[in-house]
């Protein structure tokens, strides 16, 4: 039965190679990924699966799931769908962070307007299928997708973007194990935990977000975060927006934090740096938006910072230039601010470094 199965992912899969054949990407590695994914794909159409044995089918089976998997990100992840100048600034993040280059930031649009989440990726499995393939095959998937699932309507807006600074740092706490290892220090490994416990560390979890994230774009974060989820209380997985919005505060205003001390602990250990504020905030009031220009952009410091700055210039927007134009235009203009600013920094920066 499995091997019917696996015939008829190959038939779906040959299907979806041929529409993604021709997406153009924003980078070179995004390019070689896919090429690397056929590759794969070429290999076992050309197997004679009957061959193997059931544990060996049943991994086929999870490998061509893979597949359809990863091509969804990367089809969801070209330049007329996810603007570079998004790519850009989180891959400049990510390089702080994790220092090989074996990951690729790709994204998944969603049809309703509130879905942005981290997506994780079995790393066991990842390790398992190269392990078979090069075996097999001798072929190899080199790279790991960073998973971030964002609405399908606001995949250009760069208000809402603030986010997917959250969501990578969903991704780099999980990389690093930094609530998890908060977790079992304080809890021990046992064989369950009780509700209260996993809530804990799910909420130990959203502040690891929250404070990494405005490491670099301030508070924006939670500007957007009270916009959609303003009087949220606690929950299993989240703590209450006002608790969260707090947090980031002390944070930003320089007060002592016990957990961020935990945080820092588990990356000292690890010899990484420590969450700390890595931005310089613009002042909404003198800046390049109020004559209509983007804003010159001197160093990666003020890179982030341009997306608080759009949100300020967003809620003083009755009292600041764009006062004089129409409501309905206002939201598209500070877009096209914040896009054209870090389009012109990629630029200069590209110069700089020839």
């Amino acid at each position: 039965m499995i091997v019917k199965a696996i015939e008829l992912q190959l038939l779906q899969l040959e299907g979806v190679f041929s529409k993604s054949k021709g997406n153009i990407y924003s980078d070179k590695k995004k390019e070689k990924y896919f090429e690397d994914l056929y590759l794969l794909f070429d290999a076992i159409k050309k197997a004679d699966i009957e061959k193997y044995d059931d544990n060996l089918q049943g991994i086929h089976y999870q490998i061509l799931n893979y597949i359809f998997g990863a091509l969804e990100f990367l089809d969801n992840s070209t330049l007329n769908l996810i603007p570079f100048e998004t790519v850009f600034c989180l891959e400049k993040v990510l390089d702080e962070w994790i220092s090989d280059d074996n990951f690729i930031i790709a994204t998944s649009l969603s049809n309703r307007n509130l879905d942005f989440y981290f997506m994780g990726e079995n790393v066991e499995f990842f390790k398992l299928m190269n392990d078979t393939i090069e075996k097999l095959y001798g072929l190899k998937i080199s790279k790991r997708l960073i998973k971030i699932v964002l609405p399908r309507v606001l995949s250009r807006d760069y208000l809402s973007i603030v986010v997917l600074y959250h969501e990578l740092g969903h991704f780099i706490d999980i990389e690093l194990n930094i609530s998890q290892n908060i977790f079992f220090k304080k809890f021990g490994f046992k064989s369950s935990y009780s509700n209260t416990e996993i809530q804990e560390h799910h909420h130990t979890m959203e502040y690891f977000a929250d404070v990494f994230a405005s490491q670099y774009i301030n508070d924006a974060s939670n500007l957007f975060l009270n916009y959609i989820s303003a009087g949220t209380l606690d929950s299993t997985t989240h703590p209450a927006t006002k608790k969260r919005v707090e947090f980031v505060d002390k944070f930003l205003n320089g007060e002592k934090i016990g957990l961020i001390d935990e945080f820092n602990l588990v990356l000292a250990a690890q010899s990484k740096q420590q969450i700390e504020i890595r931005h310089s905030v613009f002042d909404a009031d003198s800046s390049d938006f109020n004559e209509f220009i983007p804003q010159q952009i001197n160093s990666e410091n003020e890179l982030h910072s341009v997306f608080k700055l759009g949100w300020d210039f967003w809620n003083n927007s009755e009292t600041n230039t764009l006062n004089k134009v129409p409501k309905k235009q206002r939201y598209n203009i500070i877009n096209n601010l914040v896009e054209k600013s870090i389009s012109n920094y990629i630029v200069v920066s590209k110069w700089q470094n020839l």
